[in-house]
């Protein structure tokens, strides 16, 4: 069994309850999962509840899982599918299930499963992730995964930010050493400069047309860059918002942002909002207060800290199409920030999905551009 470190890693720390690797194509995301599944079989072995494959299709988990796993391991301890789906594997009985129509989510219904591996998860039908996440209801019951990553507006993407039980790693194309270095370099050259580079060579998770933001943001390790700065937060009510927490701190030419984004309601990330505000000497608070009537500036009050409540009247796309569009080449990212707040940028099209980020953002650029004279 060769495997890299980063494979190894995952080996060893893939305790969750969701343990899912994300990142581009060829990048050495499956191999070390032939050798996880016997051992999560053994595992669960006695234990009440069902051992399910899945992928796009049960073509697909025959083409990516049990063939290659049949090439390393034998015929004799990883069978051939049966029609009805089953598969001996290892001595436990599995079955494979498609996951690409809102029908399969009925194959689920009933069953208790213990052991769960998808392949290709992007390309579910989210009415079969659903029903399957409720349907690993053991204490015990473990999910292994992989997929490619795709727009940030993806229902997969918003799981992953959920705050679930996951261990997450995410791959790029170089992680892979044992790809032909040649074909690397033909592979990146042949999708340079459009959005399946950052996906299929960088793993980047980026919206694929009409994106407002097409460069990346650099980063600084210094967080003494952002004190004295300001703070907002763009505050989620219930529904699928986000909480969007920014930190800004204009020094001449440069903006210097810090970035958290939660899928969670204002009221339970409050608390985090201010201590990170705190950590980098940023204040005050700023927040909108047409959705609450001001009710978020008197609770950061309430808490001793500096607020300032702000009506809006500005439509939300021309505010970050104007100023963060115009700040964004100037952009500099304290490290640490969320990578789904920098990724919730680059997939902003104005189009429909979340702006959350984004719109804090465009607040901080906007107030500092009120005040150039400061630096």
């Amino acid at each position: 069994m060769h495997a890299s470190e980063k494979q190894l890693r995952f080996w060893q720390e893939a305790t969750h309850r969701w343990n899912i690797k994300v990142g581009a194509t060829r990048s050495g995301k499956t191999y070390m999962d032939y050798f996880l599944i016997p051992r999560r079989l053994k595992a669960g072995a006695g234990k009440p509840g069902l051992n399910v494959i899945m992928g796009n299709t049960r073509e697909t988990v025959r083409r990516n899982i049990l063939l290659p796993m049949q090439g390393i391991f034998g015929a004799r301890r990883v069978g051939d599918m049966k029609s009805d789906g089953s598969v001996m594997m290892f001595g436990e009985k599995a079955f494979v299930l498609g996951a690409d129509r809102v029908s399969h989510a009925n194959r689920l219904r009933g069953s208790s499963i213990k052991y769960c591996y998808g392949d290709e998860i992007v390309t579910w039908n989210r009415d079969v992730f659903e029903m399957l996440k409720s349907r690993l209801d053991r204490p015990y019951s473990v999910f292994d995964g992989t997929c490619n990553p795709d727009s940030p507006t993806h229902w997969f993407y918003a799981f992953l930010q959920s705050g679930a039980d996951i261990y997450r790693q995410d791959y790029c194309i170089d992680d892979n050493p044992f790809l032909d270095r040649a074909f690397v370099e033909n592979l990146k050259r042949e999708y340079a400069g459009t959005v399946l580079y950052d996906r299929y060579i960088c793993g980047l998770w980026v919206a694929a047309e009409g994106a407002l933001f097409t460069t990346y943001p650099g980063y600084t390790a210094d967080a003494g860059v952002m004190r004295d700065g300001i703070a907002h937060i763009d505050a989620a009510y219930g529904g699928e918002d986000y909480t969007a927490f920014t930190c800004a701190r204009r020094r001449g030419g440069t903006l210097y942002l810090y970035g958290r984004l939660w899928a969670r309601h204002v009221d339970t990330v409050l608390d985090q909002c201010l201590e990170e505000a705190k950590r980098l000497m940023c204040a005050p608070v700023f927040c909108e207060e047409n959705a609450d009537k001001g009710f978020l500036a008197r609770e950061i009050r309430a808490r001793g800290y500096p607020a300032r409540g702000y009506r809006e009247f500005e439509n939300k796309y021309v505010k970050i199409s104007t100023y963060l569009r115009k700040w964004w080449p100037n952009v500099v990212f304290l490290e640490g920030t969320d990578k789904s707040y920098v990724a919730q940028i680059l997939a902003y099209t104005g189009q429909g999905g979340h702006d959350d980020a984004p719109d804090g953002a465009a607040c901080a650029c906007r107030y500092y551009d009120a005040r150039a004279g400061e630096g």
